[in-house]
C-alpha cells in the first residue's frame, strides 16, 4: 500500500473544516476504494501526530491469533497537522503555477 499525497491532504483539509467537532469516517470514506486504504492513510496521520485518531479495537492493542480488523471512529486535526496542511497546500500552489 502507498501513501497518497493528495488524498493526505483531502483528508487534513476536510478535518480542518471540521475543527473542534472532528471529523468521522462517513466524512472521508468517498476518498478511498478500501476500509484497508483508509486506515492506512489515517493510521499515518494519527502517528505523525498530525490527528488525534480514534480507533477500534483500541487501535492495535489485541493481537490475537487472528485480530479483529482496524476501524477508524473520529478523529480531529492537531496544531501540527494545520501546519502541515499549510505546507501541502503552498507546496501545490507552487506545482501548478509552474
Amino acid at each position: 500500500m502507498q501513501l497518497n499525497r493528495d488524498i493526505v491532504r483531502q483528508v487534513l483539509e476536510i478535518a480542518a473544516e471540521k475543527k473542534e467537532a472532528g471529523f468521522e469516517e462517513k466524512d472521508i470514506s468517498h476518498l478511498f476504494n478500501e476500509e484497508y486504504d483508509l486506515v492506512f492513510h489515517l493510521d499515518y496521520l494519527h502517528e505523525k501526530g498530525f490527528i488525534e485518531g480514534e480507533f477500534t479495537p483500541g487501535a492495535y492493542a489485541a493481537f490475537a491469533v487472528l485480530p479483529q480488523p482496524i476501524h477508524f471512529i473520529r478523529g480531529k486535526i492537531t496544531a501540527k497537522g494545520l501546519d502541515y496542511l499549510q505546507g501541502l497546500q503552498q507546496s501545490g500552489k507552487v506545482a501548478t503555477q509552474s
